[in-house]
């Protein structure tokens, strides 16, 4: 049934957008690779970045957020995805996103809207165009005193509070 066929690709569509933002924020920029096809375009922040090549795309995050001091958090939701009568598919996102430079004192935060173009090659969904517009970013100075307790690097994902007396 075509109905179902369409839920299940919707579904792949939407579990390879979770990986691929999963990665950026787990720097595993394998598995980031992987959620791209080879051609893939990419433009970030309204076009202020603009990559061609699931390799640029890999190596731009890697050189930006590789590092354990740049800590990111994307969540995409309320996705509207289309099938295209070439056989792609397209896909518009709510992006909120948070990033805490530990070395430069700042948050970031802010919330955009993705626009992607799917690619079906050898049967799997991939990335062939990804990039967003903001709506707001906003850049705020770290409050003084703040302490990071935990990171999936430095404390290997465990609070370094002590847990409450039972």
């Amino acid at each position: 049934m075509v109905v179902d066929r369409d839920l299940s690709q919707i579904r792949e569509i939407e579990e390879l957008k979770y990986r691929y933002l999963r990665a950026v924020d787990l720097k595993d920029w394998d598995l980031l690779a992987s959620t791209l096809a080879d051609d893939a375009k990419a433009s970030y922040s309204g076009g202020v970045v603009t990559l061609v090549g699931r390799d640029a795309i890999v190596k731009y995050m890697r050189d930006n957020l590789g590092g354990e001091s740049r800590i990111t958090s994307h969540k995409v939701h309320h996705p509207e995805i289309t099938f295209n009568e070439d056989g792609t598919a397209s896909g518009v996102w709510a992006l909120e996103d948070l990033v805490i430079d530990l070395d430069a004192g700042i948050l970031i935060r802010g919330a955009a809207y993705y626009d992607d173009r799917y690619a079906l090659k050898g049967g799997t969904w991939l990335i062939q165009m990804t990039g967003y517009r903001r709506v707001y970013e906003t850049l705020e100075p770290r409050a003084d005193g703040s302490v990071l307790t935990a990171s999936w690097w430095a404390t290997d994902g465990r609070s370094k509070l002590a847990p409450p007396p039972e």
